[in-house]
């Protein structure tokens, strides 16, 4: 059996890992024609598993991420968190001797990883990591809308519904997804983001409602970004990021939700993108039907280790 040992990258190393990054960006671009993975080391040296030979059999960018009391991403994320990227390796034992090294005691671990690897859940379960969450992407065309509503933009009179909005479907989460919890920094974040649109901030983000009978009943804030560099979660382009999708408890699951995605995307479609964007958690029942039927296909999974105190 090779015994792997593991040290930070040296400049020597490069040829060998560039050839780890080529060979798992075939397989995995082959698989799904949407990704476009990186086949270079880019930033600061990661970590490498080396044989007695110095033959490099396994690369790892560990990234410690630290998030305050104020940060809304406690929502959805643990407060400290090893985030694993550049992540490619030739045999289990490198990637196990690699992941060892990486973890940092007290630390969450998380990988985020191509939808399409049919092999990555039994891999990384055997590091107690398991998918929570995926980022989906939908093509650019028009949705079928569902029952008749009204779908406007919000205005600043909608602040304290549209924030209750928000707040009852990260709730909705809690039952059935342990990763994802209201924390006290939620709303006070939405709030500071509406307030930035209505100010008439640049890059601030689109929120649309729904309204049912006079009532607003339904919002969605989404966000138009431009990817240029290659090698990222998504292909160059111009994407809409749909950051929060909520519909109230009364009328869930009557296909508004549908109706309101429906209004968006035909509003976004005018500014030109090549697609839309989410992500939603993988233990939520509800959500785990409702977006692939409404076109969004997974495209990666973040898989994670989470038992400690969030």
């Amino acid at each position: 059996m090779t015994f792997w040992s593991v040290r930070r990258a040296a400049a020597g190393d490069a040829v060998q890992i560039d050839d780890l990054l080529r060979r798992k960006a075939a397989r995995l671009e082959a698989l799904d024609r949407r990704l476009l993975l990186p086949r270079r080391a880019a930033g600061r040296p990661g970590l490498v598993a080396v044989d007695g030979a110095g033959t490099v059999a396994g690369h790892l960018k560990p990234h410690l991420v630290e998030l305050t009391e104020d940060d809304e991403m406690r929502s959805f994320a643990a407060a400290r968190v090893v985030s694993w990227r550049e992540l490619a390796a030739a045999s289990p034992e490198a990637l196990a001797a690699l992941v060892d090294a990486a973890r940092v005691p007290g630390a969450a671990d998380a990988a985020l990883w191509p939808a399409v690897d049919g092999e990555a859940p039994a891999v990384f379960a055997r590091f107690a990591m398991k998918p929570v969450f995926a980022l989906a992407l939908r093509a650019a065309g028009p949705l079928p809308s569902g029952p008749a509503a009204t779908v406007r933009l919000a205005r600043p009179g909608d602040l304290d519904a549209v924030c209750a909005l928000h707040l009852e479907e990260v709730a909705f989460h809690e039952p059935h997804t342990p990763y994802v919890r209201v924390v006290p920094a939620l709303v006070p974040a939405l709030r500071s983001r509406l307030e930035q649109l209505w100010s008439g901030a640049d890059d601030a983000s689109t929120v649309h409602v729904l309204e049912v009978d006079g009532v607003v009943a339904g919002m969605c804030e989404s966000h138009v970004q431009t990817v240029s560099d290659e090698g990222g979660q998504l292909l160059p382009g111009r994407y809409c990021y749909l950051n929060s999708v909520a519909v109230g408890a009364r009328l869930r699951g009557q296909g508004f939700g549908r109706t309101l995605v429906s209004a968006v995307i035909d509003d976004v479609a005018a500014r030109g993108v090549d697609g839309y964007t989410l992500w939603f958690a993988l233990d939520n029942p509800l959500a785990r039907q409702v977006w692939p039927r409404l076109g969004f296909r997974p495209l990666w999974i973040s898989y994670e280790r989470r038992d400690l105190p969030v």
